[in-house]
């Protein structure tokens, strides 16, 4: 996607985002579950005076916002502490995304985050309405893999870390990754996937291992990071479509997912990857131009 269309795009669906739906909840439609049933969306009830509520929906405020039930328009639990403005909604990868979400493939749990400021996620359990503060898991996680390195590579002590989020992902319900990319103050930065445990009982995740950032050079590497392009695609795509088509799309998905699995090279499977994102691109260009 060009830098131009990238900046009409986002213009254009952070519009539709916010106001698109002023007669009921304001859905944030890049939020969508993957089967389409649940949204995050700006509280109907976030509207005390219109000063504040202008103020919030230029990002200037933090906001309230509910899980909604889209069929249904019923809010299933509310949490607050983000910006309706920081939810853009390309999806992932890009410097203007503060926020974004990731389902669990049940779409029993969720986290939401705020890039740059991970301290501020969330994990929340649908089934369970609740809403629990996890960023300062992930924070001590990103530090402690930061000071481990810093010692490694440069035999001193530990130096003040910073890091943001770049990517979310469930494994499954009770497991989940979330890539940090670490830039401490000796210089020494660089992406890593850290994986969780979900503590459903707790509702809170326990840090279980790091791994290695796909390298794109390699084939693993590169087919691994384009498989979750394909992903983000996906998931962004669904979001502007309307019921009907959000499930084609579904079972589109589910079948893309088994051709890949019948490819046993990774070159191939990158290929396989790049074609279809060619192919989403083109699908969210074509729904875009019909708003």
């Amino acid at each position: 996607m060009n830098q131009k269309f990238l900046a009409i795009y986002l213009l254009f669906l952070s519009q539709f985002q916010l106001f698109g739906d002023a007669k009921a909840n304001q859905i944030l439609w890049s939020t969508i579950s993957p089967s389409g049933t649940y949204a995050i969306a700006r509280s109907e009830s976030d509207s005390a005076s219109k000063d504040d509520d202008k103020a919030a929906t230029n990002g200037d405020l933090a906001a309230k916002f509910s899980i909604v039930n889209i069929q249904t328009q019923e809010p299933v639990l509310g949490f607050s502490g983000f910006k309706a403005a920081d939810f853009a909604p390309l999806g992932l990868g890009d410097s203007l995304i503060h926020s974004f979400c990731a389902w669990a493939p049940q779409e029993d749990h969720l986290l939401i985050v705020d890039a740059l400021h991970p301290s501020a996620c969330l994990q929340v359990d649908v089934p369970d309405g609740r809403v629990s503060e996890v960023g300062s898991t992930v924070a001590a996680a990103a530090t402690r893999i930061a000071n481990a390195r810093t010692i490694r590579e440069t035999d001193h002590s530990a130096h003040p870390t910073h890091f943001s989020i770049t990517d979310a992902h469930f494994i499954s319900s009770y497991e989940c990754y979330v890539t940090v990319n670490i830039d401490s103050s000796s210089g020494s930065g660089a992406p890593v996937d850290l994986y969780f445990q979900v503590n459903a009982g707790g509702n809170s995740l326990v840090f279980e291992r790091s791994e290695p950032y796909p390298d794109p050079g390699q084939p693993i590497g590169a087919s691994i990071l384009a498989g979750r392009q394909v992903e983000h695609l996906y998931q962004t795509l669904r979001g502007v479509l309307d019921e009907p088509n959000r499930r084609v799309l579904t079972m589109e998905q589910q079948s893309w997912l088994g051709a890949r699995e019948t490819l046993s090279n990774y070159e191939d499977r990158v290929v396989f990857a790049q074609t279809r994102i060619a192919e989403l691109k083109q699908k969210l260009q074509e729904q875009l131009q019909k708003k």
